[in-house]
């Protein structure tokens, strides 16, 4: 007989590929897994094994820890399923896994076989992005449901899985202590019988022995009314009930939930759960799960009671069976049960408000096959029989003629399906588990849309915003906080931290201290303005602020929060404030003196025209009058140039000073300053006119032109002792003339020329003047539309100069 073509084995190669499905092995001797030509060609391996610590590591973070603890928690089923995102060749991928237990081989390894399936992270019908964490969390809450019941039915010993319970309840919360009270209300006492703690919680069985009970009480009137103690803070607790809070906060304990467990309808005790190292807001699902594996523990340990009973009583059983329909009932998922045909016999009270039903009657009898809702793919695969997970929008205006619903809306659904099969593995039922997942995606969409605007504002602002951890390295940050320090947008945070390669030296050190003492645990937050340099040797300013929000190196968590601003307008503001403070502290002192100086000022050439005028009166002297004439002429030039100078002043300051603009010819305007100022010249002094041009005309005000040039050669004439004053010009462009006085006088030392034109300046408060001269000539060239300026070395003398519009 001809032998067949080995056609099989390419076709289904051919299959898994188009299914993006491949099968694997484990090898728990050699610890590795043996993967099929898909798995290797997907994760980009050298050959078909792989190690489990190779293989776990590529496994997101968030989800590794998670997936491990699940695992362990289940070893004591056949199989077991679920979704996760994994590092693959080409980025990461999401995958499905489905695993199924071997019989021990020879050596006695019970090995695991099982396959993985690349799954998109959007249905395909709605594009709606799925939340597999929670969904993940939900289910795996109603797993750890059912296999807590089949646990306490398989073992004989109680006490281990009651405390496997609490403990893989602490892991799921992540909550510090669980524990189970039982009331003993004859001797008026209650005992804590069971007690599960988190690394690093004291235990506190042994001293809650006999406590007394008082249903009187608050706590304990609660309890006795069946009604659950949640508080999210100490502070929801009411006044009554102080002496119970003070109890709490003497073990630091911040949050409570605390369920009662029932028998026969009566209180016999309570499941508890304490919050040590934090706050936590307990939500609906929090208190439904509790609850219910509340109940499974009442209902198993009185079951186990009535074991031990050599007669068991049958009301007591019928009533245990009631809670457990109860807890069917109200579980907090919806759960729908179809026969082998696909037609609905049960649903719970969860599936019939979820749906929008009055009585389940309205929906038996309905086939899952006809439901317009579920995919096409999704029907084939559940006549295959296969376990299902999808998500779908729901959309209650299309059943309208496959059921009748009180709802009109749409939701989004997510829902696992297990077929179910009897002792003699035959299949009877297909079991509908539905989770309403709309509030999660709206709650989902509206953290999206705050992300959004947070980082406009952000942006807006100039404020960033960062969190990393110093133990792994990793983090995220804003594109505002890499421009806040001077970074490129998406640097790895890690040439970030800890490098601040743009900070300036000083304010990096004090930033690297910081890091350091947080890794050693001694700092714990940090405010710093720091300069970030912008290129070009220019820096800005960036306020730091930095804290620790967790602080557990034992765990691997250093993680520090940080956000930064910029801060540089507020600085350049604060400088010209500071500025402008010390101009005016530097002004008020400057008027003050100068009052004190025009008192004397004034006063002393007033003394003299009135104390010579009286001479004048008595002598007979020619000579000796006109000595006493020529110093009254004098004192009375200098008092009419004091009070010339406090007008001009005054005018200056009431924005009042007028200018009468006219035709001057500058030649003929000069000389006749030169002329006037001649009689003034002492000693060895040369005034001359020098460096003009044949002919200049200029617009302006002839008296503030001329009080300008007269001003700068009477403070020549003052410091000048030998030597020459000259008063020059030049045209240094098609549009400006600059004018100037040249003296061989003392000079002005360096550091006074940048205020030697503020008011009140006298540089020599020996010489005769107000102080206001050379300010009174800045405002008159500045609103002639020119500019003023000194040039002068100490001890050779100075050129004083202004330009004029041409």
């Amino acid at each position: 007989m001809k032998e067949k073509p080995n056609f099989d084995c390419d076709k289904y190669r051919q299959i898994a590929q188009m299914a993006q499905m491949g099968w694997w092995e484990s090898d728990l001797k050699n610890r590795q897994y043996i993967c099929s030509d898909f798995i290797i060609d997907l994760l980009g391996l050298e050959s078909d094994r792989i190690s489990f610590e190779d293989f776990h590591g590529r496994i997101r973070e968030d989800h590794r820890k998670r997936l491990r603890n699940e695992f362990f928690s289940l070893t004591n089923i056949e199989t077991y399923e679920q979704m996760f995102p994994i590092k693959a060749k080409d980025g990461e991928v999401w995958v499905y896994s489905k695993i199924s237990y071997k019989q021990p081989d020879e050596e006695g390894y019970r090995n695991i076989i099982g396959y993985l399936q690349c799954i998109d992270k959007q249905t395909e019908e709605t594009n709606t992005p799925i939340d597999f964490l929670q969904v993940n969390s939900l289910l795996y809450q109603q797993n750890n449901i059912s296999h807590s019941l089949l646990a306490f039915l398989q073992s004989d010993d109680i006490t281990e899985i009651i405390n496997k319970i609490l403990d893989d309840l602490l892991r799921q919360i992540k909550g510090d202590r669980t524990y189970i009270f039982e009331i003993d209300r004859e001797n008026k006492v209650q005992s804590c019988i069971y007690e599960a703690t988190a690394e690093g919680i004291s235990e506190e069985l042994e001293f809650l022995q006999n406590v007394a009970w008082d249903d009187s009480l608050w706590w304990d009137r609660q309890i006795s009314e069946k009604k659950s103690i949640i508080l999210n803070t100490l502070n929801d607790m009411p006044a009554e009930a102080q002496v119970y809070r003070d109890t709490l906060e003497a073990q630091d304990i911040k949050s409570v939930m605390v369920v009662p467990l029932l028998s026969k309808d009566k209180v016999w005790g309570y499941m508890g759960i304490d919050m040590v190292r934090t706050h936590r807001n307990w939500s609906n699902i929090d208190h439904q799960w509790f609850s219910s594996l509340g109940n499974i523990i009442s209902i198993c340990l009185q079951l186990r009671k009535a074991e031990l009973q050599a007669n068991e009583d049958r009301q007591a059983l019928d009533h245990s069976e009631k809670i457990l329909r109860n807890i069917y009932k109200n579980l907090p998922v919806g759960i729908e049960l179809y026969d082998k045909d696909g037609y609905l016999v049960d649903m719970n009270d969860k599936e019939i408000e979820i749906f929008g039903l009055s009585d389940k009657n309205e929906a038996l009898g309905v086939s899952l096959f006809d439901n317009p809702n579920i995919p096409k793919d999704v029907k084939e695969k559940l006549r295959a029989r296969e376990n299902v997970d999808f998500s779908i929008n729901y959309d209650f205006s299309k059943i309208d003629k496959y059921v009748k619903s009180h709802r009109g809306d749409i939701i989004n659904l997510t829902t696992r399906v297990t077929p179910l099969y009897d002792s003699q593995n035959q299949f009877i039922n297909y079991l509908f588990i539905n989770i309403d997942t709309t509030e999660t995606t709206t709650a989902h969409t509206k953290i999206q849309e705050f992300e959004n605007l947070f980082l406009l504002i952000g942006n807006y602002a100039k404020v960033g915003f960062a969190h990393f951890n110093i133990m792994t390295r990793d983090g995220y940050a804003q594109d505002t906080w890499y421009r806040n320090l001077g970074e490129k947008e998406n640097t790895p945070m890690p040439q970030v931290i800890g490098v601040y390669s743009h900070v300036h030296p000083e304010d990096r050190d004090v930033l690297m201290t910081f890091v350091r003492g947080v890794k050693e645990g001694k700092n714990t937050s940090l405010s710093k303005e720091v300069r970030v340099n912008r290129g070009n040797g220019k820096y800005s300013w960036t306020s730091i602020n930095v804290m620790v929000r967790d602080y557990r190196p034992q765990d691997g968590i250093i993680e520090m929060l940080c956000i930064n601003y910029d801060i540089t307008p507020l600085k350049e503001t604060e400088q010209k404030l500071i500025i402008a403070r010390d101009k005016a502290e530097e002004l008020d002192r400057l008027k003050s003196a100068f009052l004190a100086n025009m008192s004397h000022e004034i006063r002393t050439p007033l003394n003299s025209i009135v104390g010579f005028s009286s001479l004048l009166a008595e002598t007979d002297d020619r000579e000796e009058r006109q000595e006493y004439i020529k110093i009254v002429e004098a004192n009375n030039e200098l008092l009419l140039q004091l009070i010339s100078d406090i007008l001009d002043l005054s005018k200056i300051e009431a924005e009042t000073f007028d200018f009468v603009y006219t035709d001057v010819d500058v030649n003929d305007c000069c000389r006749e300053i030169i002329k006037s100022m001649q009689m003034k010249v002492k000693g060895d002094v040369e005034l001359t006119f020098e460096k003009y041009m044949p002919e200049c005309h200029i617009h302006t005000d002839k008296n503030r032109f001329t009080q300008v040039i007269t001003n700068f050669i009477n403070n020549a004439l003052k410091f000048t002792r030998q030597g020459s004053i000259a008063l020059g010009y030049e045209q240094t462009s098609p549009q400006e003339i600059k004018f100037y006085v040249r003296d061989t006088g003392l000079g002005i030392p360096k550091e006074n020329l940048d205020n030697i034109f503020e008011r009140f300046v006298k540089l020599n408060t020996f010489a005769q003047g107000t102080g206001l001269g050379l300010s009174i000539c800045k405002s008159i060239v500045t609103q002639m539309g020119g500019k003023i300026g000194v040039e002068s070395t100490e001890g050779e003398g100075s050129c004083f100069w202004f330009t004029h519009p041409y």
